[in-house]
């Protein structure tokens, strides 16, 4: 038996044929999903790039693991002391090595992120180039069909492979962007009417400020994306170049297919695709972005084909709809091996879906995101709410409530319209931190400790506020100041109290 992880960085999952998409974008993943389960609302818990990661690998929530965001004490992972993993909360990949299992990786994701713990899933770890920014997917293919073929005789490997389609930028050729755009018509939200609506929404990599990245910039790929979002006609540009891109990876997975077949393995190696988050394109007036605890963002698609498992399922049990969340693969992937999962993680095995096999469905996500601004979201079958905690340098709202069913692109707030369905969220969510961080031994809930910096790595706030001035937007600009005032304005309150005086101690009354 073999495994092959292929984690897609960026891939949003309703942009994709297995989850309905009306471009041709993923034939080859199409053809894994016919052999396999769709996984319809699978989130990552926390996102983005290395929350998603540590999440998956480690089986729990960033709440408990300690990666809520991408630098400082947000980002850094609650490693146990001593010579070996705690057996209780070990990285997905040590429990497979702990049972006979070689596991391998081609990525420079712990290069990237300065993740290096997640070195320890891996007893070999390969960097396809010298990069540490945008590899492509054919060079990730050199490096990794070339492992597989020397391994293809040997049994009981896992291997994970990071492709970097499509995050931003789209590094790809214009003819991609044309294949994108000949493959049928764009998407056909957003219109010229939420485009227009989107100029009063700052941030980075919104409409007007689409390659803001500490500082303004032009389109570092202007074949592949557009100065800014004005037009229809330049959110087809940008939706062409994120297809493109992904239509570029799926050539790419179809020849790793095609590899498995030529070597007789592809009947006893199981595929498994995912993403470590999606991303936004116009939702909340974020595009090309995945910056904000919502919907487009931790929705990530997940297709598994497990050889003697999947094949002969019947069309009905092709897809799953409970509600799940990328912290159950650990424990799912340790059931369908034989593996017992350990006791510290926080996931559940959701293995009886890919036998055939209904299962019970969780009534409610928590989410978070900490790289772009400070969110918990709390998502069920039907409606999504999102509080922020810190909104960076982007326009967001304290609390905001969506009908997702109803209104998938998030266009209408209904906060005010359900105050009990917003009570019973935010008593969700309440719940949630209760158990993971209000209790005896809970650690601190690193998005609280932090909130004093807050997600500053990419975007200074300051900074970005006086480019809404230098760019005609004062008033844009005193909002997001406004925003970022602490307490309503009153003086902030330092770790220690100063000194007072006690004046009775000086014989005063």
């Amino acid at each position: 038996m073999r495994v092959i992880y292929v984690d897609v960085d960026t891939l949003r999952a309703d942009h994709t044929q297995p989850y309905g998409y009306q471009r041709p974008t993923t034939p080859n993943l199409q053809r894994l999903a016919d052999r396999g389960v769709t996984f319809d609302r699978y989130y990552c818990s926390d996102s983005p790039c290395l929350p998603s990661r540590t999440a998956l690998t480690s089986g729990q929530f960033g709440i408990t693991n300690g990666v809520v965001g991408h630098f400082g004490e947000a980002a850094r992972f609650r490693l146990d002391s001593g010579h070996r993993p705690d057996p209780n909360r070990p990285l997905l990949g040590q429990r497979l090595q702990d049972h006979g299992w070689y596991t391998a990786v081609v990525s420079m994701f712990a290069e990237r992120h300065r993740a290096y713990f997640f070195h320890g899933n891996f007893r070999e770890s390969i960097r396809a180039t010298d990069k540490i920014n945008d590899e492509e997917a054919h060079e990730i293919n050199a490096v990794a069909l070339d492992w597989i073929r020397r391994h293809a005789d040997e049994d009981d490997w896992y291997l994970h492979l990071t492709y970097w389609e499509p995050h931003t930028d789209y590094q790809i050729g214009p003819e991609w962007v044309r294949r994108a755009a000949e493959s049928g018509p764009a998407p056909a939200w957003p219109d010229q009417e939420a485009i227009d609506g989107h100029a009063e929404i700052y941030g980075p990599r919104t409409a007007r400020d689409l390659h803001y990245f500490r500082g303004p910039r032009p389109s570092p790929v202007p074949h592949a994306m557009p100065e800014e979002i004005r037009t229809r006609a330049d959110f087809e540009h940008l939706v062409n170049g994120f297809d493109g891109s992904i239509m570029y990876w799926d050539h790419h997975f179809g020849q790793l297919l095609a590899t498995l077949e030529e070597l007789g393995i592809a009947d006893d190696t199981a595929v498994i695709v995912s993403a470590d988050h999606g991303e936004s394109l116009g939702e909340q007036g974020s595009y090309a972005e995945h910056g904000l605890a919502n919907e487009p963002t931790h929705r990530v698609p997940l297709v598994v084909y497990w050889p003697g498992v999947t094949d002969d399922l019947p069309d009905s049990a092709r897809h799953c709809d409970a509600l799940l969340y990328n912290i159950d693969f650990a424990p799912t992937l340790c059931e369908l091996l034989d593996i017992p999962a350990p006791g510290g993680w926080q996931g559940e095995s959701f293995a009886p879906a890919l036998r055939g096999e209904a299962i019970v469905s969780r009534p409610y996500l928590v989410l978070g995101h900490g790289a772009h601004t400070y969110q918990r979201a709390v998502r069920t079958r039907d409606h999504l709410y999102i509080r922020t905690y810190h909104p960076g340098s982007f326009r967001a709202e304290w609390e905001s409530l969506f009908d997702v069913t109803n209104d998938p692109h998030l266009t209408r707030d209904l906060l005010a319209d359900e105050p009990e369905l917003a009570d019973r969220m935010r008593g969700h969510l309440a719940e949630w931190w209760n158990h993971y961080a209000g209790g005896p031994g809970a650690l601190p809930d690193p998005m609280h400790t932090t909130l004093q910096t807050g997600p500053t790595y990419y975007n200074d706030p300051g900074q970005y506020a006086q480019h809404l001035r230098d760019t005609g937007r004062a008033h844009l600009a005193d909002d997001l100041e406004q925003r970022l005032t602490p307490l309503g304005g009153a003086t902030p309150v330092s770790w220690h109290a100063p000194h007072i005086p006690d004046v009775r101690l000086a014989g005063g009354k």
